[in-house]
């Protein structure tokens, strides 16, 4: 089977300008997925797909495939990263002569993520029957205790969840961490999207899920790296 990685990073940031290349223990945050994506044993390829000059020579530097700059039109706030991807495959399609049997997307916003979770989520597909698998972790805030306001009036979002009054009487929940979104490439290039109708869940541990959108998540980051010990070069 062909399994194509996609390296999503646009220049556009706006709850962290340039975060893409901030230093994360020692190197740029890009860094750390292009790691996990070439000890991946699963992947057969990866492209990083950018619009910025410099993330494309910062992967390249790093030893990442940036064969082409993402057109403009795909790098907007609104862009859809269905049709970032599908454009990604089409590159591939046209360099190779080749489809990839599967696509997976790999946001830098989630650098603790390994090889080993990459390759987990391909095998939920490829050896586990799936047509599409992603990432979660454990939810800490149940929905069931949750809220939405009428003016300043609280309402239970879920009110027969109100039944459960203990955060350990509801039933687990998970919440997807943006590490790695897998699907069978029909899925995406037919129907436009990353969910089939078989969707398979791999659990990951909260530090390793870190979603970095602004400024304290990457200290939060930076914080598990600390502890951790992680790449310095």
């Amino acid at each position: 089977m062909i399994i194509f990685g996609v390296i999503t990073a646009r220049s556009g940031s706006k709850g962290l300008p340039g975060k893409n290349l901030l230093p994360l223990g020692g190197v740029p945050l890009i860094g750390w997925t292009i790691r996990a994506a070439r000890e991946s044993k699963e992947l057969t390829c990866t492209y990083v797909s950018t619009d910025d000059p410099a993330i494309a020579k910062a992967a390249a530097g790093l030893g990442a495939e940036v064969p082409f700059l993402r057109p403009a039109a795909l790098a907007q706030d609104d862009s859809s990263i269905f049709e970032v991807l599908k454009h990604a495959v089409g590159e591939f399609t046209a360099r190779t002569g080749k489809k990839p049997d599967i696509v997976v997307l790999l946001q830098p916003t989630t650098p603790l993520r390994t090889a080993a979770h990459i390759d987990a989520t391909v095998r939920l597909i490829r050896e586990g029957g799936g047509d599409s698998a992603e990432t979660v972790t454990k939810d800490l805030t149940h929905p069931y205790h949750r809220f939405v306001m009428d003016g300043d009036k609280l309402l239970p979002m879920f009110p027969e969840g109100q039944r459960a009054s203990r955060r350990q009487e509801a039933p687990p929940a998970y919440r997807p961490n943006g590490g790695v979104y897998a699907a069978r490439t029909e899925i995406l290039m037919e129907r436009g999207r990353l969910h089939g109708d078989d969707l398979r869940g791999l659990v990951m541990d909260f530090e390793s899920s870190i979603d970095i959108d602004g400024r304290w998540d990457f200290k939060l980051a930076e914080a598990v790296v600390a502890e951790r010990g992680g790449p310095r070069r």
